[in-house]
């Protein structure tokens, strides 16, 4: 088994065996571009799509540089004087990227058209009678540049070992790619130590990134009206979440609050995260295939995007193991693993106790994802493929030796994940 990649997050062993070609990610926004896709077959499937008059949404497609997608909402409400709630989206991007992403904004086409943020176009489509929300996207289109590579002509054996698929893990952007600390806040708020959380987003982990000298005073002084005046203003959240303690002594769920509530439900899908890839890990290092349904594995099958269907789940059993088997062949259906909830319950088979396993060592137990201080950030769980395909792949070695891939994936699948198979780097931050 070759060694795993960011052994901190989840110690994820390969599915491929070939060695990778190393280089890096991201030398520049540019390298990454991603695009969404939100039509299937020529045909928009959503609400939003379907131009009115009489709308009060107005539906725009932002293209931006190198923006994280939650400040970028948090900035254009600023500017034009609306509350974030007003403004949602379909999917949350990379920062270090350039992405074009739909959302929608309760605010007039005149206003939108007047906004000048530094390195993002905005373009309005139509008013609609419904807002964007999340999920509401077939799927990602990407080209992305791999940068100070060796060993390129290992690619096409790595792909030919994922010709079946690669594991469907999530990436180092779910658990924060500068600073991988998402994950630990969220395991604190489902263990309901929301002093440890707060604490833990304003300052901790060990890693070098923006605004670290504060992090380290804070951290070692616990004086907030100090780091209220050192923490970078570029920390919009952090800050937020200082000020708010400074009037309100140690009212650290109020604290948490002050996150916009897509990324403060972020960080507790950051902890599920990590547990659906340890239990996926388990899956992969004791030999079982995740391409091939076993008894007691759950399945999901396609639905009208050609995605998987969360609303469809079906157990296999002896009586249609060989039916789901032709189905997963076909590219029709999914062997899914676990992402806790209140309302989970283990899978039955060997998965089942790879997921009692993991759930064991974390202490955790589903009725613990009940949040009830902050029930907005409670969670029922759902379920997610182990493995996921490479859909219409090209590439191709520059002059420089570079190599460059597009190819699109299903929604909530992570190129990353399908780029460590091929890099194989041990540093993170290569990602």
């Amino acid at each position: 088994m070759i060694s795993p990649a960011r052994p901190e997050i989840g110690k994820e062993s390969y599915l491929s065996k070939t060695k990778g070609i190393f280089g890096k990610l991201r030398e520049s926004p540019e390298d990454f571009t991603v695009n969404e896709i939100v039509e299937n077959k020529h045909r928009a499937h959503w609400a939003w799509a379907q131009p009115s008059d009489n709308g009060r949404h107005s539906i725009v497609k932002i293209t931006a540089n190198n923006w994280d997608t939650h400040v970028l909402v948090k900035e254009i409400s600023k500017r034009l004087g609306i509350g974030q709630k007003a403004i949602s989206f379909a999917g949350t991007k990379d920062k270090r990227a350039l992405t074009t992403q739909y959302f929608s904004i309760l605010s007039s086409p005149k206003k939108i058209a007047e906004l000048d943020l530094e390195n993002v176009s905005i373009e309005f489509l139509h008013k609609s009678v419904k807002p964007v929300r999340l999920g509401n996207l077939v799927g990602n289109e990407f080209k992305i540049k791999i940068s100070q590579s060796k060993s390129t002509e290992n690619i096409r054996n790595i792909l030919d070992e994922l010709k079946r698929g690669f594991p469907n893990y999530f990436g180092i952007q779910r658990f924060g790619a500068v600073r991988p600390i998402t994950h630990l806040v969220g395991k604190k708020i489902v263990q309901k130590k929301y002093e440890q959380a707060v604490w833990d987003y304003l300052c901790g982990g060990e890693y070098e990134s923006f605004g670290s000298e504060a992090r380290s005073d804070l951290k070692e002084t616990k004086d907030l009206d100090a780091a209220l005046l050192q923490y970078p203003h570029k920390l919009l959240f952090e800050r937020q979440m200082i000020g708010h303690l400074t009037r309100n002594k140690e009212d650290y769920t109020g604290a948490i609050r002050q996150l916009p509530e897509n990324l403060s439900k972020m960080l507790v899908h950051a902890y599920q995260s990590l547990i659906f890839n340890h239990v996926l890990n388990l899956r992969i290092e004791n030999g079982y295939s995740i391409h091939k349904p076993l008894v007691g594995d759950n399945i999901i099958p396609i639905d009208i995007y050609g995605g998987p269907d969360q609303r469809r789940i079906i157990e296999v059993t002896e009586r249609n193991q060989k039916k789901l088997e032709k189905r997963c062949n076909e590219g029709k259906a999914w062997i899914v693993g676990l992402l806790p909830g209140i309302k989970s319950e283990h899978t039955k088979g060997i998965q089942g106790e790879f997921e009692k396993q993991i759930m064991d060592d974390e202490n955790i137990d589903f009725k613990d994802f009940a949040i009830e201080k902050i029930p907005e950030l409670s969670s029922f769980g759902m379920y997610r493929p182990l493995n996921q395909k490479i859909n219409d792949l090209e590439w191709i070695i520059e002059e420089n030796g570079n190599p460059t891939l597009e190819f699109w994936l299903h929604k909530g699948t992570y190129a990353t994940s399908f780029l460590r198979e091929i890099m194989k780097s041990e540093d993170m931050r290569a990602y």
